[in-house]
This record gives C-alpha cells, structure tokens and sequence, in this order.
C-alpha cells in the first residue's frame, strides 16, 4: 500500500529491543578500542564470531555494530569477507571538529537567547557533579572517567535541546560521528578540559549573551579537539598514507 506524503512511517519501523541496542552499542566501543589502540590496524578484517565470542554476544549486535560504523567511516563492509577496518586521516578529524565547533557554537547562542533558569540551573548542577569528581586532589579511576563522561554529555545535550534547533543538532551529531566513546579517559588534559572548561560558557548562558557563548563553546570545543589530536599523534594512530 502506497503511503500517503503526509504519513509518518514511525508507525511501521521495528522498534529496537534495549538490550540488543545496549549490546550494539558495547560492541562499537569494543572495536573502537580496538581501532584505537593498534589492535585492528588499516586493513584487517574484522570476522563476526570472535568478536561475539569475546563479548559473549550474538552476532546479530555484532553486525548491527559494524554497520553502524560502516556508516561512521571506521570500518568498510566487503561482500562474503566480513568488514576491513579503513585508513584515518588526521585532516578528517580535524574536518570534523571544524563542523563540530561551527555548528555547536551557533546552538549555544541559540540556548543563550532561550534557556530559563531552570535550565541554567540544571547544567551548574551537572557542572557542580563534574568538578565533585574531578577536583583537583581526586584520584580519578576508569569509573569516575566514564560518569564525567556521561555527565558532560547530558550538559552539551541540555544545551542543544535548549536550543530547540534538531536539524542543527542533527548536523552537529553527525559532525561528531568519528570521535570514539568511552575512550576519553585516555586522553591527557581532557579531565580538566571538563572540571574547568563550562564555566564561563554557562554564565554567558545565564546573563543570555548569545555571542559570549558561542565564543565559549567555540573555544571549548577547539581544546577538546586539540587534545584528542595530540592524543592520537602521540600514540602514531594516524595512517601516514592515507594523507599522501
């Protein structure tokens, strides 16, 4: 039956089980880790079975997994071999943080003309949570990177959907699509980068200084990128080729 143009399709897509999502999105952490630290160089194949086997999974999360980083640009599918992991150029992160930067300050200066203060008042909260963790005497495990982790990315995302601009925050989505999760904690400066780094975003927020704080989540943004960059330099990720 044909659908009219007017009808949402929503009502005819599977919706996905949470733990099959949950398992997928272990399996992209899982091969990112292994992309990032030199255990899947440019070129290998990446076979289903073991990597289900190691993270006692079905294939099914595995595939889903792969697919979804076939689109991210980790990894390319090749019919009857399996998905080969690709080159990475160092331009394209930095192509990515450029778009990233762009559009995330143009959403923080949209939240900065809007956000109440309730809103100001939940990211200082998250703020306060982040700094709880990070201060500077702490002795931040895995664990604790993982919650900042998490609590930095409720506070960006409080931010964009403040701005209520989802198209924008589509964009800015996708721009961020290469940059690895979980994976941060690794990353020297990037603790701090947070316990330090919303500060003064947040009170252009509150004072609805539009240019203050797309300013602010420019700059914020540029560091997190130079970090990861630096990050990556130091431990020779980049394929040297792929940028010839």
């Amino acid at each position: 039956m044909a659908r009219n143009p007017g009808q949402s399709s929503m009502a005819t897509e599977p919706q996905l089980d949470p733990q099959r999502t949950q398992l997928r999105d272990e399996v992209v952490v899982h091969v990112q880790g292994l992309i990032l630290s030199g255990g899947a160089r440019p070129g290998t194949l990446l076979r289903l079975a073991p990597i289900a086997e190691a993270l006692g999974a079905s294939i099914t999360p595995v595939r889903e997994a792969l697919l979804l980083l076939t689109q991210d640009g980790w990894v390319t599918q090749e019919p009857n071999r399996g998905f080969r992991v690709l080159p990475i150029r160092r331009r394209d992160a930095e192509d990515a943080y450029l778009v990233h930067g762009f559009v995330a300050g143009e959403l923080a200066a949209r939240a900065a003309a809007v956000i109440d203060a309730r809103g100001v008042g939940e990211l200082t909260q998250l703020n306060a949570q982040i700094a709880r963790i990070t201060g500077p005497d702490a002795n931040v495990s895995d664990a604790d990177s993982l919650e900042v982790d998490i609590l930095n990315s409720r506070l960006h995302s409080t931010i964009y959907a403040s701005a209520a601009s989802p198209r924008l925050t589509w964009f800015r989505d996708a721009s961020m699509r290469f940059v690895p999760r979980r994976h941060w904690g690794a990353v020297p400066g990037w603790i701090e980068l947070n316990r330090d780094g919303h500060a003064e975003l947040i009170d252009a927020l509150a004072q609805s200084d539009c240019e203050g704080a797309r300013t602010a989540m420019v700059e914020h943004i540029e560091r997190a990128g130079m970090l990861l960059l630096s990050h990556l330099d130091e431990i020779g990720f980049w394929d040297r080729d792929a940028d010839d």
